[in-house]
């Protein structure tokens, strides 16, 4: 006899009472028990659903919950919600998948990582890469330990370790736009403008509110076409 598999789907959530709960710890700031009241009542799976409800408040409030509570199974849905024609649901979303990432680490590979945020804040950039190598090592699938990696070595103008970090991260986590962009500065330093437009496309495909990508994809596209007129003269 074949095993039957059923599928069990989350229990649907009570709009009421989700924004009863979450607005007024949200409203006071208290992202602890905001954080510890969301999981005792719902799973991430569910709140992602909240994303496609057609009141944009219940869609902005569950965008911050995830940020409070998702893991990585929530990204996909956030990412789509980059998309979402209220501002403030694209902004909220964008700042719950940098929770997500940074947070998605083994807890052990914690320390350095923060310590390496810390160094690169303060430019220490040379021993926020030791830092977040050390994290690497604890936890080798921690795609945010690369990314931050990545821009500790751009700031020092190691392109190529720059780019190995970035594309690392992106192995890890496709939809990192963040990766995305940081591949298509390291590009134009170098002055390979057709891989620098190729990234930062990429990086506007997932998230279309990076107006500072935009911009450079606007620069480069012009200065290669004024190149190409020229050629023709």
């Amino acid at each position: 006899m074949k095993s039957l598999t059923i599928a069990i789907m989350p229990m649907q959530v009570n709009v009421s009472e989700f924004l009863e709960v979450v607005r007024p710890l949200l409203q006071a700031g208290e992202a602890e028990k905001l954080a510890q009241a969301i999981r005792c009542r719902w799973q991430p799976r569910q709140l992602t659903v909240l994303l496609r409800d057609s009141d944009c408040t219940v869609r902005r409030v569950a965008a911050v919950a995830l940020g409070l509570v998702g893991d990585k199974s929530s990204a996909h849905s956030l990412a789509r919600a980059l998309h979402d024609q209220d501002k403030q649901v694209n902004e909220m979303a964008e700042h719950s998948l940098w929770s997500i990432w940074f947070r998605s680490g083994d807890p052990k590979a914690a320390t350095p990582f923060r310590q390496g945020i810390s160094q690169i804040a303060s430019e220490q950039f040379e021993n926020a890469i030791e830092r977040f190598d050390e994290a690497i090592s604890i936890d080798p699938g921690f795609s945010e330990a690369f990314n931050q990696c990545a821009m500790a070595h751009f700031f020092l103008s190691q392109w190529s370790e720059s780019i190995h970090s970035y594309k690392r991260t992106l192995e890890l986590m496709p939809m990192h736009f963040g990766a995305m962009a940081g591949l298509g500065h390291c590009y134009t330093e170098l002055g390979d403008l057709k891989s620098a437009l190729r990234y930062y496309r990429r990086a506007i495909v997932i998230n279309p509110q990076m107006t500072a990508v935009v911009q450079a994809i606007e620069e480069i596209e012009s200065k290669v076409k004024t190149v190409a007129i020229r050629s023709r003269i």
